[in-house]
């Protein structure tokens, strides 16, 4: 090179070795994100012939993906094998009625008729569905179980069929910004590990980064409560903001996925999880989940604690989203004798006796979750709830019990139990949610679109990215297993949309 140029180049803060590595690459498609969504998108398109490259920020492919337990289907082959009659109409009308008429309707029934074909295509394509099940007494039986007890199996096979198609993917490579023209969107500027300008240039570009739960900013500016995050890293908004930068119409984005109360500032790894593995404190966080007695950081009762956890999640919304379970000695002996009566998720299995029950709380007490006293005015005094509130709440707990009927909040009188006997007990929970769901607003393709409902042409937005599947609250309870769905279905409705429209 030039001595005098070579100067020049470094008098203006120029490196002469980072300009050379920055590269421009083309392609038919670029999926920004591979979580479950972005992963199906990229297969999709590989499988339909189209050059592909798969963007991921993280190190790992998969993010939350790698966690879903499940996904929601209905009339699949699996259902209509095992007697499971769920029809599209039934569940869109469900969905419709429960959401108000808050979501997408076009989009919702689009992704329902096609969510069968879903379970045939992840099926055929080397992932294994080992049951379908349901999450609650009344919720449908449309949650198909992935082999092995979550989508890592969904996010391996279709990675490795990417590969071997010849697709791209890049790891550790965040997308920046996207490249819009004259309305219409080119490509995508992304970054590599080692801070170097990537330019792709493609025909179409799908968003699939998975919502803001790890955005702290974002969360303050639109989530109703201050929500932890349950999963994976990384989940920063990225796509939600590029999009948003460019024109696109945010929907819903105050609506998360629910997860309910969890114990306070306790590690995921450690609650969550199968019982007597890692999560040593996971019959606690089942304790906190039982329909007994919640209340509020002053200590008054605020829900039907039999109510969904979505609902649950609601109630605790308006108290600032931390809250309490109350219990005194007699309940605590039936969790060590009788057992955990409702279970927790599958984690911890219904009637499993809690035998450990005061080693594990004591733990908790160290950790700063778990409160004990001899009488309930030292129970407030060490959970900062209002001692006078706390009492009157525990008398009128008792007297419902007594009567066998609530006239408070009308919750089946099987779950009442009194807070009379010392020593009394309380478990402190925060909400926590699995993701945002609120993202662009979007068409039956999965095309984002402005304030206007003018589409943003060569852009698509999947999964958490997408609004509009959950208009006010998550609805597990009559659709469990519909987020990773949306996100698995949407992924290949747009591939489909992009083939039919792009030229080769």
């Amino acid at each position: 090179m030039n001595r005098i140029l070579l100067s020049v180049l470094l008098c203006l803060g120029m490196s002469v070795f980072s300009f050379a590595a920055d590269k421009t690459m083309n392609t038919d498609v670029v999926v920004v994100g591979a979580g479950a969504g972005g992963t199906s998108a990229a297969f999709a398109a590989v499988d339909a012939g189209l050059k592909v490259i798969l963007l991921e920020k993280m190190p790992a492919l998969g993010g939350s993906g790698n966690y879903m337990e499940g996904t929601f289907a209905v009339q699949s082959k699996p259902q209509i094998e095992d007697n499971i009659i769920i029809t599209v109409e039934e569940q869109f009308k469900k969905t419709m009625e429960f959401h108000h008429w808050r979501i997408n309707a076009k989009a919702l029934n689009r992704w329902l008729k096609e969510s069968s074909n879903t379970i045939d295509w992840i099926m055929a394509n080397g992932v294994g569905i080992t049951g379908v099940k349901k999450t609650s007494p009344t919720s449908p039986r449309g949650w198909h179980m992935f082999e092995g007890g979550h989508g890592s199996s969904l996010i391996k096979a279709f990675s490795e069929r990417i590969r071997a198609k010849g697709g791209v993917i890049l790891t550790e490579t965040p997308a920046k910004e996207l490249i819009f023209k004259n309305g219409r969107v080119t490509g995508v500027i992304a970054e590599d590990a080692d801070g170097n300008k990537i330019t792709v240039s493609a025909k179409a570009v799908i968003i699939a980064t998975g919502g803001f739960p790890c955005n702290e900013e974002m969360i303050k500016k639109y989530l109703n409560a201050p929500y932890k995050f349950a999963g994976a890293e990384g989940r920063m908004g990225d796509g939600i903001q590029m999009m948003e930068k460019i024109g696109v119409e945010l929907q819903n984005m105050h609506v998360v996925m629910q997860a309910g109360l969890w114990l306070y500032d306790v590690p995921t790894d450690i609650q969550f999880g199968q019982d007597g593995g890692k999560a040593k404190f996971v019959r606690l966080l089942g304790v906190l989940n039982h329909p007994y007695l919640l209340v509020s950081p002053r200590g008054e009762r605020v829900v039907d604690e039999t109510q969904p956890l979505e609902f649950i999640s609601n109630a605790f919304e308006n108290v600032g989203g931390q809250g309490f379970i109350v219990f005194d000695d007699d309940t605590r002996k039936e969790f060590v004798e009788v057992g955990l009566i409702r279970g927790y998720f599958g984690m911890v299995q219904r009637m499993t006796k809690f035998t450990d029950f005061d080693k594990v709380f004591a733990e908790g007490e160290k950790t700063g979750f778990a409160f004990k006293a001899n009488s309930l005015n030292d129970l407030a005094k060490k959970t900062g709830m209002d001692a006078a509130v706390l009492n009157t709440t525990a008398a009128t707990m008792n007297k419902l019990y007594e009567q066998r009927y609530d006239d408070q909040f009308y919750k089946d009188p099987t779950w009442l139990r009194p807070v009379k006997r010392s020593p009394f007990y309380a478990l402190k929970g925060s909400l926590r949610m699995y993701s945002t769901t609120g993202g662009a607003k979007i068409n039956e393709f999965f095309q984002p679109m402005t304030a206007d409902d003018v589409v943003i042409q060569g852009l698509y937005a999947i999964g958490q990215d997408a609004g509009g599947l959950y208009g006010d609250s998550y609805d597990m309870n009559i659709g469990p297993g519909t987020a990773s769905s949306w996100a698995i279905t949407g992924g290949r409705l747009a591939v489909e949309h992009i083939k039919s429209t792009i030229k080769k």
